[in-house]
């Protein structure tokens, strides 16, 4: 981060300071743990749902905190305190008027599924011939966004900035801070539909990175989405689309899958891409870097290079074998969505004893009932020997989808069960959301 005044903190927050000598003074970092606080950081205490930044503000300033942001108006009249009406509305102009500072190329990606990877990988491609900064892992909200924008500084070329959703016109809220030049949307999914209740809401929210774009305008948008129609009608600048079907600007042909790998090509071009993966669904995160590597002028051998040397990561489909005993780590999260798509992938391989554990699906809402209850229809059909659920509404899942299915409330049950019926030979896929915690069983199987 660049330094800035005081001054300038307090004009950009609209906040009140009774020490004016405070304003002469610089910070260097801004941080909203107080754990985390080094010499010369802006503190910004936030009330949250456990912990109430409030009642760490003295700490922060005993370990060297320059200033604090509070919205608590017992702390209005204390040195070292800009007081403002809300500390996380207050983070955010903070960090609009700090990215205003600069001009970096900056690319807003956002969707259903793939962010964070579609955003690490772009990053990299950018990487190779460009000074580029991204959101750290998954900080893509109204807190982690604005806290991202600060590892910005006058050096930087290119910006990639992740931007999740829980609502309707928070990606509106966070692409107004970021301000950016290009957006990537994903997909549209179910992932969150509990908040959003239909799947044109969910693409209206996406939509709302389209109107504040600037600059070029430019859009990444997915061609075998069925919203494709519904975002180019918003978009005034190009528009480059990137899928598997015909009439895609990036179009990708898969040429040949195995257990834990695939190939493909693009439409028009001679070289053949291979990708070590389970599950082909890579494909569009890295058809999207592709993309980018082209616009900005990428040398395809490096970005060759590292499309060969990608590697699934823990509960991100990584690949476990203990003997002959085969574990797809596929914990840390789930919708219908991306569960269907490894489901399909999952039928397609050429395993033996194929065990399905399903944790439950979360952010599902009213529609949680009827959208485990399809993924249990779904699995009928597919070639398994067993599947166990695992969690509440799972259990649905289980119900449904005939007498291969078990269901378990938790996962030490879960695990005790799977010691007296594994023989070491089975292939199995885990796959839940995050607060179900499958990476227990991971753990248990593979230690």
């Amino acid at each position: 981060m660049e330094q800035i005044k005081v001054q300038q903190v307090s004009e950009w927050c609209k906040g009140k300071v009774v020490d004016k000598h405070l304003l002469k003074k610089y910070c260097y970092g801004v941080s909203t743990d107080s754990r985390k606080i080094r010499e010369g950081d802006l503190f910004v205490a936030i009330k949250g749902g456990k912990y109430d930044g409030n009642l760490f503000i003295s700490d922060a300033i005993k370990k060297g905190a320059t200033a604090t942001i509070t919205d608590n108006v017992q702390n209005r009249n204390k040195d070292n305190c800009i007081y403002v009406k809300n500390s996380i509305q207050a983070l955010g102009d903070i960090a609009r008027g700090y990215k205003n500072m600069f001009t970096p190329f900056t690319i807003g990606v956002t969707g259903s599924d793939g962010k964070t990877t579609t955003k690490e990988l772009v990053k990299k491609v950018l990487s190779l011939g460009y000074k580029t900064v991204a959101n750290e892992g998954n900080l893509n909200n109204t807190i982690g966004l604005p806290l991202s924008i600060f590892n910005i500084d006058k050096r930087d070329e290119m910006c990639v900035l992740e931007m999740g959703m829980n609502s309707k016109g928070e990606i509106d809220y966070l692409s107004k801070i970021a301000r950016p030049d290009a957006a990537i949307i994903t997909n549209v999914g179910t992932a969150h539909i509990g908040y959003l209740n239909s799947m044109l809401a969910i693409a209206e929210a996406k939509s709302e990175i389209i109107k504040n774009l600037v600059g070029e305008k430019l859009c990444l948008l997915n061609y075998d989405n069925k919203f494709y129609k519904f975002f180019e009608k918003q978009v005034e600048g190009l528009i480059l689309s990137f899928g598997t079907k015909k009439g895609a600007h990036t179009r990708g042909i898969i040429t040949e899958e195995g257990t834990n790998f695939f190939t493909f090509i693009i439409q028009g071009q001679k070289e053949e891409f291979k990708i070590n993966f389970w599950n082909t669904t890579l494909i569009y995160p890295v058809l999207i870097a592709y993309t980018i590597a082209k616009k900005f002028n990428i040398n395809n051998t490096q970005f060759k290079e590292i499309i060969d040397s990608m590697k699934p990561i823990e509960g991100r489909g990584l690949i476990k074998k203990v003997g002959n005993l085969t574990v797809i780590d596929e914990s840390y999260n789930c919708n219908p969505n991306s569960l269907k798509h490894a489901l399909d992938s999952f039928n397609r391989k050429d395993f033996k004893k194929k065990i399905l554990i399903i944790g439950d699906m979360a952010e599902l809402g009213k529609l949680s009932h009827i959208l485990h209850r399809n993924i249990g229809l779904y699995i009928k059909n597919l070639k398994i020997e067993r599947l166990i659920t695992c969690g509440k509404t799972s259990r649905i899942i289980s119900d449904v989808s005939g007498k291969r299915g078990k269901h378990f409330e938790d996962t030490d049950s879960l695990n005790q069960y799977l010691k007296t019926i594994l023989t070491g030979e089975e292939t199995i896929l885990i796959k839940g959301s995050r607060a179900i915690g499958l990476e227990k069983t991971v753990k248990y199987l593979t230690g």
